[in-house]
């Protein structure tokens, strides 16, 4: 049937009152939607500025001016977003740590600015804000020369102390005072100490690396004073007897480091009876890592002595010194009557058969809570091997031992079964 007049025109469905889907489509008008502003500064060369919105032009404005007037009082949230997603990440730390508290600016600032391997979140309480001023800090303390102003930098601290919870360095040229820094940062739980140089090149001198005395009696300081304290590593600072006993001063004073650290320095004998003392009946140890010292077998007795009444460590470390197999005897006898320590390292120490003697009667108590044990690098035979799998087969406790490194012979048997009643031991745990 022809078309009369100006009807429309329908291919199917003209039966119907309602057109077929074709015909839809035919009288369907697209909306035209307006152009999209571009958010990035600078990137749209052909956006007219006559229709940029208010909002966007104050933002531009906020943003040209921030490190001048970086108040955001009074501005809704999605501009703030908005606001910081535009700004550089070279302000001054001292007004971004006031004025600047989201995360994606943080973010971004640590990406831009630091390695990969230093962008671990996990390790700086899950934010990107601490994590970025910790660096800050630690490049700040690093770059510190003698002759620079101690009183900037402190006032600069205490723009972001706040989000400083580990205070950390890898060198200290201008030996800045800790304790004064340490007192300005309330939220402290960590320190991380090493006194060297990096990259100092052909320009060596002895004098330049490790701890001094002011630098001991400010960390003694520092620990006493402090109330959320509570991990020390002072590793790799040349510390002898003399330095350890001016930071026991502050030591024995604190009630709330749990974590204390002092492998890879210059500690015999006597600085081990000082360490010692921190076990007494008031301990709140629980790690205690001595690694790398000069410790001989009178240290391994004092230690000894000290584990038969100390019911609040844990992990113990000795590896790497001079026990002998006299000194792993008499640490081992007094571990008897422990009932706290679930992890100890005696790797390196020159063991032999009567320190397997002895730990064969700790492993036999039913009462004994060791998990963990390393006694690689020794001196120990198959025989020794031999003695160990006698006693596994009475004990479920243990789940790890290495044995690599020793006297035993290849492909011993002893060992292998060892190995086999170690992860018996380990299902059980997990059952």
């Amino acid at each position: 049937m022809p078309p009369v007049g100006d009807a429309p025109v329908f291919s199917v469905g003209t039966t119907t009152e309602q057109p077929s889907l074709s015909d839809q489509v035919k009288r369907f008008k697209p909306r035209k939607f307006k152009e999209k502003q571009e958010t990035l500064l600078g990137k749209d060369k052909e956006f007219n500025a006559a229709k940029e919105s208010l909002s966007l032009k104050c933002i531009k404005v906020i943003v040209e001016n921030f490190d001048r007037n970086p108040s955001t009082e009074g501005i809704p949230a999605k501009e703030i977003r908005e606001i910081t997603s535009r700004l550089p990440i070279d302000l001054d730390p001292k007004k971004a740590a006031v004025f600047i508290h989201d995360e994606s600016y943080w973010k971004r600032a640590c990406i831009q600015s630091l390695s990969p391997s230093a962008c671990q979140i996990i390790e700086h309480g899950l934010t990107w804000k601490q994590l970025f001023f910790e660096h800050h800090l630690q490049t700040r303390l690093e770059s510190f020369k003698e002759d620079d102003d101690i009183e900037e930098l402190l006032e600069e601290i205490e723009k972001y102390q706040d989000y400083i919870f580990c205070l950390r360095f890898r060198q200290m040229p201008g030996h800045v005072e800790v304790d004064r820094v340490c007192e300005r940062l309330p939220n402290l739980t960590k320190i991380d100490l090493q006194y060297g140089i990096n990259k100092i090149g052909m320009d060596f001198d002895r004098r330049l690396f490790g701890m001094k005395i002011s630098d001991a009696s400010c960390l003694a300081k520092s620990v006493k004073d402090s109330e959320n304290l509570t991990s020390c590593v002072l590793t790799g600072n040349l510390m002898d007897d003399d330095l350890l006993r001016m930071l026991m001063t502050g030591l024995y004073k604190s009630s709330t480091i749990t974590h204390l650290d002092v492998s890879h320095n210059k500690i015999t004998n006597h600085g081990v009876r000082l360490l010692a003392k921190l076990l007494g009946a008031r301990s709140v140890l629980t790690s205690l890592a001595m690694a790398d010292n000069q410790i001989h077998a009178e240290g391994g007795r004092y230690l000894g002595r000290a584990l038969r009444s100390n019911d609040s460590l844990s992990s113990l470390s000795l590896r790497l010194n001079r026990l002998t197999d006299e000194g792993g005897r008499m640490l081992l006898e007094g571990m008897r009557d422990n009932s706290s320590v679930t992890r100890l390292n005696l790797s390196g120490n020159s063991l032999g058969s009567e320190s397997v003697s002895a730990l064969s009667v700790v492993l036999r108590s039913p009462e004994s809570p060791l998990a963990v044990l390393d006694l690689s690098s020794n001196s120990l035979t198959s025989q020794d091997a031999s003695v160990l799998a006698s006693t596994l087969e009475r004990n479920e406790a243990l789940v790890s031992c290495d044995l690599r490194m020793n006297s035993t012979d290849e492909g011993c048997e002893e060992v292998a079964k060892v190995e086999q009643l170690l992860h018996r031991n380990e299902l059980k745990s997990r059952a």
